[in-house]
């Protein structure tokens, strides 16, 4: 068992709380997540979980909502390279790699939460300026914006539960240029992948 919280100390037996949790999550989805399971995991009694979350539900939201800021931190980091394009061929690259590696995590992340409106705002604004510099012909960049979030989102919670399809390697060329209306052989990415612009063209 888990030796006593000194004073001022519950924060961190919350954070533990929560690590538990996602680690359950991750390792047999929703299901696998109750107060008993995480009390175990820490090394509590289940009620001392009680003073931190009123019951399994409240758990369950504040994991995939720390997942959601996660996934949302990476695509935001991913998307400060220089050029335009390629932030939105990054944001992709993040997006797909979050999903791959915490498949259950991701998809409980958009079954329990809202997903974060901040990804589809990045989005907008890379692809904003990808039409300012004439990398892309989207006439409509916020609502081609919402577009490539479906998209990604898409094919990313698909990868997740469908194991047997012969998924491409690199989807993420071929979802960005066409949900973004990209012009490839224009575009900055183009002149410094050109492996993405051959798959893009065929």
């Amino acid at each position: 068992m888990r030796s006593r919280n000194h004073r001022g100390e519950g924060v961190r037996l919350r954070a533990d709380i929560l690590v538990a949790a996602t680690g359950l999550l991750d390792w047999g989805g929703e299901r696998a997540v109750t107060l008993r399971a995480v009390a175990r995991e820490v090394g509590i009694a289940t009620p001392s979980i009680y003073p931190h979350f009123p019951d399994r539900s409240a758990v369950l939201l504040a994991v995939v909502r720390a997942a959601s800021a996660e996934l949302t931190h990476r695509i935001r980091v991913a998307m400060t390279t220089a050029s335009p394009d390629d932030r939105l061929y990054a944001a992709g690259h993040a997006y797909f790699d979050f999903a791959a590696a915490h498949p259950r995590r991701y998809r409980a992340t958009f079954e329990l939460a809202d997903p974060d409106p901040v990804i589809v705002r990045l989005l907008a604004g890379a692809l904003s300026e990808c039409v300012a510099a004439g990398y892309s012909a989207s006439t409509d960049p916020a609502a081609d914006a919402v577009a490539l979030w479906l998209g990604l989102h898409g094919v990313a919670h698909q990868r997740s539960v469908i194991h047997n399809f012969p998924w491409s390697a690199d989807l993420v060329p071929h979802v960005v240029a066409s949900l973004a209306h990209l012009d490839v052989e224009r575009s900055h990415h183009a002149r410094h992948h050109p492996r993405h612009v051959r798959s893009r063209l065929g």
